[in-house]
């Protein structure tokens, strides 16, 4: 990457973060102001795509020319249908319940946005890493104690695969990253286009 090209972050995870940081790629934080809820109407993958694309176009809009934006967003899918963060415990226990011995889907979206010297702003890379996510049979108890833990909060699928969330999965059939909701080996390759 060129000395002069900015690498913005529209995100404020801190688990995104780090990835950046672990991954040595010096990022700026500026989050999108703008709700990407707002963005509606289309099956889960493409959800995740069009939620990625609307942060870092929010953020290109207060960029300086030369900045690369990196926008990031995760959608859960259980038999094709959405879902959001929980808000409650309450609501977190019975998600857990719902996903419990099945399988379910992370879709991870990122998309790059370039400013231009022109002051122009153009998508210039987008994709969605989709990981099938198994989920071992749970009792009312264990999904309850581990609800306890408070991992659940801010996580779409209410639990996070870094902590004790994942002793509640058989399998996982992707890379942490991917999980984590920034997949690394997919950005770091779309990055290596503009050094």
């Amino acid at each position: 990457m060129s000395k002069s090209k900015r690498i913005v972050l529209a995100s404020t995870s801190p688990f995104r973060k780090k990835l950046m940081d672990d991954a040595s790629i010096v990022c700026e934080i500026a989050p999108a102001l703008g709700d990407e809820k707002s963005v509606l109407g289309f099956p889960p993958e493409i959800l995740a795509a069009k939620r990625a694309e609307f942060k870092a176009w929010d953020v290109a809009r207060r960029s300086e020319a030369g900045a690369l934006i990196i926008g990031a967003d995760q959608v859960l899918s259980l038999a094709g249908i959405s879902f959001e963060k929980a808000e409650t415990s309450e609501e977190a226990i019975t998600r857990l319940t719902e996903f419990q011995g099945k399988t379910h889907f992370l879709h991870s979206g990122i998309c790059l946005v370039q400013v231009h010297p022109s002051g122009i702003i153009e998508t210039v890379f987008e994709t969605v890493v989709n990981i099938p996510m198994v989920m071992r049979p749970l009792s009312a108890s264990e999904i309850t104690t581990y609800v306890a833990t408070g991992e659940w909060k801010g996580c779409v699928g209410c639990y996070r695969v870094e902590g004790q969330g994942r002793h509640l999965f058989t399998k996982i059939g992707g890379e942490q990253s991917g999980v984590i909701g920034l997949p690394m080996p997919e950005l770091k390759k779309a990055l290596s286009l503009f050094q």
